[in-house]
């Protein structure tokens, strides 16, 4: 059984190209709109520091399209982050982001007797709550290698989280930064930082991280005099280099570890003659393993700039490369030869906005591309957006994600009963990603007052290779060919259209330091997400949330 489809973008999620100053982007919202001030402690020491508290109340009806069972999804959940960084004369910082309560739900909840469990054992005596998150888990009921048995549950949560620590250091011919840092900074198709309120619609998670050293520098201002040189990491010619170790397993051994290196440039003009917060970018990223003979280059680039009133920008990355881990991984379930395959992936955003005082008017335009094939003798060719690169509040964050989930357990499942040497079938799994798939996303926002948004949109999916479970297609081959096996994850036919999600948001900040919003999304589903009696109803979501930020 192979989940060769969506595997590959686990490999690549977190390539994307690294950034050491961030700028506004088209697709998305300048939430805070500067990076927190510096307060000086003496006349050497220094802190600059951030806070957020959300909490945020949701509701899907249903989130399975074609059962009775696992009809609706509905919870509230915390989250606080606290960011910090002291400084020697801004020239030796150490940096940590700390999340607590992330996506912990409210209430003392779980079950007597298993994990979690709640603080007491009954509800009517319910004195405090306790630390549980939702997850997709196997219900009780039903094969465990089923995704039909598997549905939302309770999770063990984390009262703490370090999301990152590093250290930098500005010497005189760059910027040194090791630690655990973003990926990037701001949001690209393939990675997003996750920093802030920028999302159009709905919000950020974790971000995406790695275990770096990474070094920034101006090689052009060396050619300048020393009292003319400009240091500011907001306008010029920046290269970064930077080495990632994304995995260390077995550590007396060298050949199993996953390595990463990194070339980045970035040129940044805020103010020209022919635009302005104009920002071009280039990188190359090789990640590699000498276990799987794992090779896979990216290569990305970004464009973007205003134009007066209107603001585009287009974003843009392609993986190259070849792996065995997942044809390895797999053969001891369908048997087939382990073969080194061919990753050729392609992810792009592109987005032009036209802002006046009191209305906006936005389009967006997606891609992703697909894979209609899940045998490991055909390439891995399937593009995953990062997590928190939100297209829609709907379709893709919560129908497809929950749909994705159930197959990948009930894969997880059969590889650990089998001994599996690892589980990329966890990949399939899209945790609300936008893949396989080409959108057309106009929106609208009016603003009748300058702490009222109101906003609307018209998300439009179909997918560029038929949407295809690759678990229980295998599971379904009987022949030499799988074309006849293939079904979606509904456990239908395969089919190319997502549906049409209508969006809505309504947000009122007060002081600049709390934001209520209100948001809806009503989904029309395509025939990608029918099941084998093309059958597939129609889902709401309703959330709100209130946030506390400084």
């Amino acid at each position: 059984m192979a989940a060769r489809s969506t595997a590959a973008l686990a490999l690549l999620a977190c390539l994307a190209a690294p950034a050491v100053a961030s700028a506004s982007e088209p697709w998305s919202d300048d939430d805070p709109a500067t990076p927190p001030a510096r307060y000086p402690i003496t006349d050497t020491l220094g802190v600059r520091g951030a806070a957020e508290y959300r909490a945020n109340w949701l509701l899907v009806n249903p989130i399975s399209l074609n059962t009775e069972s696992q009809r609706r999804a509905s919870w509230i959940e915390h989250r606080l982050r606290l960011d910090g960084t002291i400084d020697y004369q801004d020239t030796v910082r150490i940096t940590a982001s700390v999340d607590a309560l992330n996506g912990v739900i409210w209430g003392d909840n779980g079950t007597l007797g298993q994990g979690p469990a709640p603080n007491s054992g009954a509800n009517v005596t319910t004195r405090n709550p306790n630390l549980t998150t939702p997850c997709v888990s196997y219900t009780g009921e039903g094969d465990p290698l089923q995704a039909e048995s598997y549905g939302y549950g309770l999770c063990a949560g984390s009262p703490i989280e370090v999301r990152r620590l590093y250290g930098d250091v500005v010497t005189p011919i760059g910027l040194l930064r090791i630690g655990r840092q973003p990926i990037t900074v701001g949001t690209s198709v393939q990675a997003s930082d996750g920093d802030g309120r920028t999302n159009r619609f709905g919000f950020s998670r974790e971000g995406n991280s790695v275990d770096r050293v990474l070094f920034a520098t101006k090689p052009l201002e060396a050619l300048n005099p020393p009292g003319h040189r400009d240091k500011s990491d907001q306008r010029g010619l920046i290269m970064v280099l930077a080495y990632d170790r994304l995995v260390t397993d077995a550590v007396r051994l060298f050949g199993d570890d996953v390595h990463q290196i990194i070339v980045n440039l970035r040129f940044l003009s805020p103010d020209n003659r022919f635009a302005k917060d104009m920002l071009l970018s280039t990188f190359w990223v090789h990640r590699f393993d000498w276990q799987y003979e794992t090779r896979v280059h990216a290569v990305g680039a970004r464009a973007q700039a205003r134009f007066g009133k209107l603001f585009a920008g287009v974003d843009a990355a392609v993986n190259l490369g070849s792996t065995r881990e997942v044809a390895e991984a797999y053969q001891i379930v369908n048997n087939d030869p382990i073969v080194d395959q061919t990753v050729r992936q392609l992810g792009v955003r592109a987005a032009a906005r036209w802002d006046e005082r009191l209305w906006s008017a936005y389009l967006e335009l997606d891609y992703a591309s697909g894979d209609g094939d899940p045998q490991v003798r055909t390439p891995l060719t399937q593009f995953v957006f990062a997590e928190d690169a939100n297209v829609g509040l709907l379709l893709f964050e919560h129908v497809l994600g929950f749909q994705s989930a159930r197959a990948a357990a009930a894969g997880t499942e059969i590889l650990r009963r089998l001994g599996g040497v690892s589980y990329p079938v966890e990949a399939v799994n899209t945790r609300g990603a936008f893949t396989n798939a080409f959108a057309i996303f106009p929106q609208v926002d009016f603003r009748p007052h300058p702490s009222v948004l109101l906003r609307g949109g018209v998300l439009m999916a179909w997918a560029p290779e038929p949407v295809v479970d690759p678990l229980a297609s295998l599971q379904a081959r009987d022949g030499a060919t799988i074309d006849d096996d293939l079904v979606n994850f509904a456990g239908g036919k395969p089919g190319t259209y997502y549906g049409t999600e209508l969006c809505g948001r309504a947000q009122w900040r007060f002081l600049d330091h709390f934001a209520a919003d209100l948001e809806g999304a009503l989904l029309l589903p395509g025939d990608a997400l029918e099941d084998e009696n093309h059958d597939a109803v129609n889902s709401f979501l309703v959330q709100t949330r209130t946030t506390f930020f400084f």
